[in-house]
């Protein structure tokens, strides 16, 4: 990102506020002339160096006595708080997302500024509780900044090994609840979306970081999901952001519950969105083979996933591992490949090989 020189902030400026990655802190730029041009070209009032902006992205213009923003017919597009736009009357707060940077208007005139805050709530149900005590809500929030700021956001990834050839062939990123079930500090977050789906993003990115700097690029990154994530706006922004990242390199693999996928496969605009992207469907935590499942999303993935405690059973029942080898067998056959989620003491390579497993994921118990 390229950062003019501009005149000093005054108390009744208008200005865009964002982090500048390559100094490190917060960045302030001027809105000083219009229609105020933001783009990749270096004649742009602000440049943003990303090939993922277009030459002239969007423009700020005036509107009335306040400021209107619209999208310049962009490639990836303009998004307000979350939203996508074509254009939309600015005031003060908004969150402007373009491509991978986001922008904070400001504007200290009356006309633009906020006089009520709509706290966006993916549980209707969750928003109508009454509010717990003030201090345990702070003292989360706290955590959600302390995580941020320290770069504490371990992602959890789990290694994931081809049976065969015992070789690295991807990496499972869990549930953020599974990730930091070790942690005192989640107990604040239990039942709590507004606080865990921005560190459930985070957990996400951070994860495309930690395989960047291991310089492990190739196979997969399985990020796997529950029904709350189908309701996140940000799914569709963060997946297709690591997808973007990553390029050919890397396929990125969405798995969640059969029931799940059932309920989102056909009816969520999202799964429709993500499904266009390219993005690799996974069926996991399957335990139940008799009878067997049958689901038409079976039809649509391309790796289902066998859950730890239908593992643990085929130690103590030849039945139960006859069961799995069958149903591996017919999900074989149209092209799907098998993988085991088991624990450290879980079935060896050998036993999962003659189940017809393709890889393992052994997480820590």
């Amino acid at each position: 990102m390229q950062t003019q020189l501009l005149p000093q902030i005054g108390n009744d400026s208008i200005y865009l506020e964002y982090l500048d990655p390559a100094a490190g802190r917060s960045t302030k730029t001027v809105l000083d002339e219009f229609p105020f041009i933001i783009g990749r070209n270096a004649t742009c009032n602000l440049t943003v160096e990303s090939g993922r902006v277009s030459r002239e992205h969007a423009e700020v213009i005036r509107h009335g006595s306040g400021y209107l923003i619209r999208d310049l017919r962009s490639t990836n597009g303009v998004y307000i708080n979350g939203e996508k736009i074509d254009e939309h009357i600015l005031v003060d707060g908004d969150t402007v997302s373009i491509a991978d940077f986001e922008f904070d208007f400001h504007c200290p005139s009356d006309a633009t500024t906020r006089q009520t805050v709509t706290l966006a709530m993916e549980d209707r149900a969750q928003a109508a509780r009454p509010v717990g005590d003030p201090h345990l809500l702070i003292q989360a929030l706290r955590t959600v900044n302390q995580w941020s700021g320290l770069k504490r956001i371990d992602p959890g990834l789990a290694t994931i090994q081809s049976i065969s050839e015992q070789k690295t062939v991807g990496h499972w990123c869990p549930l953020f609840r599974k990730a930091y079930q070790s942690h005192e500090e989640t107990r604040l977050l239990k039942g709590s979306l507004v606080l865990e789906n921005p560190l459930r993003l985070l957990q996400q990115t951070s994860a495309m970081f930690a395989l960047q700097e291991r310089q492990e690029t190739g196979g997969f990154l399985l990020l796997e999901l529950d029904q709350t994530d189908f309701v996140r706006p940000d799914l569709l922004e963060t997946v297709g952001w690591i997808r973007t990242k990553f390029g050919s390199s890397l396929k990125v693999v969405l798995g969640t519950k059969v029931d799940v996928w059932e309920a989102n496969l056909i009816d969520n605009p999202i799964v429709e969105d993500l499904r266009g992207m390219g993005i690799h469907l996974a069926v996991v935590g399957i335990d139940q083979f008799k009878p067997p499942i049958v689901s038409d999303v079976l039809e649509h993935c391309t790796m289902i996933g066998v859950a730890a405690s239908a593992l643990s059973a085929t130690s103590r029942s030849p039945a139960v591992a006859n069961s799995i080898h069958e149903f591996i067998q017919e999900i074989s056959s149209t092209g799907c490949q098998a993988l085991a989620q088991s624990g450290a003491s879980g079935p060896d390579n050998q036993a999962l090989e003659q189940m017809g497993f393709h890889a393992v994921v052994r997480f820590p118990a």
